[in-house]
């Protein structure tokens, strides 16, 4: 799977919108909650068989290549004929005055931009659009505007189906793809929310000195830890998961050390740190899997 960034000029020498460019299959189905509220949306609208043929074309890589951006999809689908169908989704894009609310209104709760410098939608983010007047996803199916070029006149056709539930597939990898769909970049979105934190943060100035000086205990606990047995649950040790992706997302660090940016050191850190307690989670499960194997033997 592939992504690419893509900008063209209109007829008028502007700018035209940037396109985001998706080729091949992502690895799962609809893993996450936007991915599947997106797919129930359309489920919701009663089209019968024609999801359920769409989604064996998409799980048949019939889906080539989805192009994204503002308020419209385009992609290639493989069907019987020997060159591929376009299909285009059109989805308006909200206006400039209801993203500066919406973007204004992310900025007030900080989970927010604590979930999305993550690469992950906060759970009650439609409540978000709608106090805006707008929704994230499609209300109706009328609010899509599809079109393809093969001979079946139902709409959705299988093939328009198809690009549904790999758009949905590629949300799952990266929410700001529906963002981009209805109208905002991600860098757009993750400059608003670097804006209002760079705007909230209290100017710097001399330490305060500690109210308590910390006890041998409690600097023992800081140092060395406890036994890792102690821990009941360990993170999951086959996890996706990006440690340093928050770091990237906030940008260049203001600081550097020893003439590095201190974005890029704690990054390492965070990686280092990760794999560290990967290894030890493999370990911890491959154990407790032996332990239980053993001993539903001896039962």
């Amino acid at each position: 799977m592939s992504y690419s960034n893509k900008r063209g000029h209109g007829k008028n020498g502007k700018k035209a919108n940037p396109t985001i460019t998706l080729t091949g299959m992502p690895p799962q189905a609809q893993q996450t909650w936007w991915s599947q509220r997106f797919i129930k949306v359309l489920e919701s609208f009663k089209l019968g068989g024609r999801l359920a043929r769409g989604k064996a074309y998409a799980q048949e890589a019939k889906v080539l290549k989805i192009n994204i951006s503002s308020g419209l999809v385009t992609a290639s689908v493989q069907g019987s004929r020997k060159s591929s169908y376009r299909i285009s989704i059109k989805f308006d894009p909200l206006p400039d005055h209801t993203w500066k609310l919406i973007l204004h209104n992310m900025t007030k709760r900080a989970i927010y931009a604590a979930e999305m410098l993550l690469d992950r939608m906060p759970t009650d983010i439609e409540s978000v659009f709608s106090y805006a007047g707008a929704s994230l996803f499609p209300e109706r199916l009328e609010d899509l505007k599809s079109e393809c070029d093969c001979p079946d006149w139902s709409n959705p056709c299988k093939h328009i189906a198809a690009t549904y539930y790999v758009l949905a597939q590629h949300f799952d990898l990266d929410p700001f793809l529906i963002f981009v769909w209805r109208g905002r970049l991600k860098t757009q979105i993750l400059e608003a929310l670097r804006q209002t934190w760079k705007q909230g943060r209290p100017k710097s100035g001399p330490l305060a000195a500690p109210r308590e000086s910390l006890t041998p205990e409690a600097l023992d606990f800081f140092w060395h830890g406890v036994d890792r047995n102690d821990y009941a649950a360990p993170l999951d040790p086959y996890s996706k998961a990006v440690p340093d992706t928050a770091i990237k997302n906030l940008g260049p660090a203001p600081l550097e050390l020893n003439g590095r940016d201190l974005g890029s050191i704690l990054a390492e850190c965070y990686n280092e740190v990760s794999e560290g307690i990967r290894e030890w989670s493999r370990e911890t499960y491959r154990d407790r899997t032996l332990a239980t194997a053993a001993g539903s033997h001896h039962s």
